[in-house]
C-alpha cells in the first residue's frame, strides 16, 4: 500500500539522488577544464613560439628606438649593428652545417670500410632515409 509517507520519502531520494548526480557533473566538467586549461599552457610554452616570425633588424632597430628614446642616427648605427649581427650568425651557421657535413662523410667512409658491401648498402640506403627523415626545414 502507497502512503503519503512513502511519497515523500520516494521524492525525498529522488531529490537527494539528483542532487548527487548535479554535484558528479560539476566537478566532472570542472576537471575537464582544468586539464583542459592546464594543457593549453604546456603546449603553448612548447609550440607557440616556434610559428611566431623572426623579426629583422630594421624591426628590432625600431623597437629598440621606442624604447629607449633613440635619435635617427642612433636608430640607423643600431640597425646596422644587428643586421651585421645577424649575417654573422648566418655565417657561422653555414660553416657549422658544412663542418656536420663533412664529420657525416667521414662517418660513412668509416662505415664502409667496417661493414661488407652488402651490410653497407643497407645501413647507407637506411642512414640516408634517415637523414631526409629528420632534415630541417631550409630557412629563408
Amino acid at each position: 500500500m502507497v502512503t503519503e509517507e512513502n511519497i515523500i520519502v520516494n521524492r525525498y531520494r529522488h531529490k537527494k539522488m539528483l542532487l548527487w548526480l548535479l554535484c558528479g557533473v560539476i566537478i566532472l566538467t570542472s576537471g575537464v577544464i582544468i586539464g583542459a586549461g592546464g594543457t593549453i599552457l604546456l603546449v603553448k610554452q612548447r609550440v607557440i613560439w616556434i610559428s611566431r616570425p623572426h623579426k629583422d633588424a630594421n624591426e628590432i632597430a625600431q623597437e629598440i628606438t621606442e624604447k629607449y628614446g633613440l635619435n635617427p642616427q642612433q636608430t640607423q648605427q643600431v640597425g646596422q649593428l644587428i643586421n651585421k649581427a645577424f649575417q654573422q650568425k648566418k655565417l657561422y651557421d653555414e660553416e657549422e652545417k658544412k663542418k656536420r657535413e663533412a664529420d657525416i662523410q667521414i662517418m660513412i667512409a668509416d662505415m664502409n670500410q667496417i661493414l661488407t658491401p652488402q651490410q653497407f648498402e643497407r645501413w647507407n640506403k637506411d642512414f640516408q632515409a634517415f637523414r631526409e627523415k629528420h632534415k630541417k626545414p631550409a630557412k629563408k
